[in-house]
């Protein structure tokens, strides 16, 4: 009983003194919160045949924002897919076109940072174990992490922090 009174103690101090230090989301700073920030991921998901060679999904970004002056809030950005998957090298070229977005989304903000219309060039390395990992294809650079089955493939990038 004392030990559990004890862990109760230490945990509502650590909750007291959190406030001091808090973070927002996943920027990894000392009181991220008190500045502004913004986070951003993206998930995607892709059909694909390697018989016919035809590919196909979406990918949305999510952006969040503790500003003040875009107010907490959450602003994702959504394309479709088209394109090409070459089975033996695990190449995707695909077609994107911005098709959604948030209404929470300032019309500046995505002018900006979305175009209609993107080139997506993918490499995906599908592994014995039901895991996926996303490459740029023109540099390699590993950039989600997934899963696969036949046919298909989700994945999600790190959550990255940018602070102002």
């Amino acid at each position: 009983m004392a030990a559990r009174s004890a862990l109760l103690l230490a945990s509502l101090i650590s909750l007291t003194f959190a406030g001091e230090t808090r973070a927002f989301r996943t920027c990894d700073a000392d009181n991220s919160d008190a500045f502004s920030a913004s986070t951003q991921y993206v998930v995607g998901e892709i059909a694909f045949d390697p018989t016919t060679g035809l590919a196909s999904g979406t990918e949305t970004t999510y952006n969040h924002s503790n500003s003040a002056l875009q107010g907490l809030g959450e602003c994702h950005v959504t394309y479709e897919l088209t394109g090409s998957f070459e089975a033996s090298s695990g190449t995707l070229v695909m077609d994107a076109r911005r098709t959604n977005h948030s209404a929470s989304c300032p019309p500046e903000f995505i002018d900006a940072d979305y175009p209609p219309e993107r080139l997506y060039a993918l490499l995906i390395e599908l592994g014995g174990d039901g895991n996926a990992s996303v490459h740029l294809a023109d540099n390699g650079e590993l950039i989600a992490l997934g899963e696969w089955s036949p046919g298909s493939t989700a994945y999600r990038t790190r959550e990255t922090c940018t602070m102002f």
